[in-house]
């Protein structure tokens, strides 16, 4: 089989150079997109990470009739086109259940001690201990919104800070809920009664905002933790909320606009068919404010997590396994 590996990494051709003796893999640096679809002609399979768009115009285009995202998320690739080119699509179903929930809690803790806030102040040679008050996570409670694999996880790491756990999840699975000791509740639970609401479910169209002005309303003061999707918030009535402390700060690893957060305002104009300025903007806006931290899509980035992904997109290049 002859592979395309779009935008790989000099680590991966490294750990990839032993393991894949039955497969021709060429590495390519860009992401697959429109403008570099070319570069995938003659290949049986491709293989994508986030940064790739993989829709109709590519899926049209490509001689492969199988694409491996070396992801859990499929959002860049439009199903509906590759059915109807009958390519194959397949996903990393679990890969970062730990990885992915330490992220979050690192980002709880950072907010619930004000860590980075600490860090600043020292760093500006001040080493008194004003605005650095934190609360005790023990005691508090914590809402879950999806028990997949890093919901999962997430809970049982909050047990261990002495938290009670509810949980969000239109598919809720009762023996989950007896064994790791937390309850389901709907959603308009979760957002009142929790102190800490954190995010671990798939983007659909159905999740889609599924935080908005209404729900941010149900909240009194409560954390918020997104290492899922950016789109799952409306970036909007977050900044809201934050505004009228309905929330009272946030940790998030992911934006609704990724497409591009530098500062160049110019150079942004370039790119008015590509993304939504307003959503930048708003970004930036969240980025400025001293209630919320940002990092840079990086839950998912720990060694064993990207050695289980690449491993698991070799299973799925050479079983097909893993169909989405």
């Amino acid at each position: 089989m002859k592979v395309a590996w779009f935008d790989a990494e000099e680590w991966e051709k490294e750990y990839l150079q032993y393991k894949t003796s039955d497969l021709d893999i060429e590495f390519f640096e860009e992401s697959l997109n429109a403008d570099t679809v070319e570069e995938a002609e003659g290949f049986d399979a491709v293989a994508v990470f986030v940064d790739s768009t993989v829709d109709e115009e590519v899926l049209n285009s490509l001689d492969a009739d199988l694409v491996a995202c070396r992801s859990t998320g499929y959002d860049h690739v439009d199903l509906d086109a590759a059915e109807e080119n009958r390519i194959t699509v397949c996903n990393v179903p679990q890969y970062g259940g730990s990885t992915v929930a330490e992220h979050t809690f690192g980002l709880i803790l950072s907010l619930s001690r004000k860590i980075y806030d600490a860090i600043r102040k020292v760093e500006e040679g001040s080493f008194d201990h004003e605005g650095l008050r934190g609360f005790d996570l023990n005691g508090k409670k914590l809402g879950v919104i999806g028990t997949g694999a890093i919901g999962q996880n997430v809970i049982q790491i909050a047990k261990g800070f002495g938290m009670d756990v509810i949980a969000y999840d239109p598919y809720g699975d009762d023996k989950l809920e007896e064994e790791l000791g937390f309850m389901y509740v709907s959603l308009e639970d979760l957002l009142s009664k929790s102190d800490v609401v954190t995010l671990h479910c798939p983007l659909t169209d159905s999740t889609r905002h599924m935080l908005s002005e209404d729900e941010f309303d149900l909240m009194d003061g409560a954390l918020l933790v997104n290492t899922a999707r950016g789109e799952l918030v409306d970036t909007e009535a977050l900044i809201n909320a934050l505004e009228n402390d309905s929330v009272s700060a946030a940790g998030l690893d992911v934006l609704e606009e990724e497409c591009y957060v530098e500062e160049d305002i110019e150079v942004m104009g370039d790119l008015e068919d590509e993304c939504d300025l307003e959503l930048i903007l708003e970004d930036h806006m969240l980025m400025e404010r001293s209630d919320v931290l940002v990092t840079p899509h990086n839950a998912f980035n720990s060694e064993e997590a990207m050695h289980r992904i690449v491993d698991t997109t070799l299973d799925n290049l050479r079983n097909r396994e893993n169909r989405v």
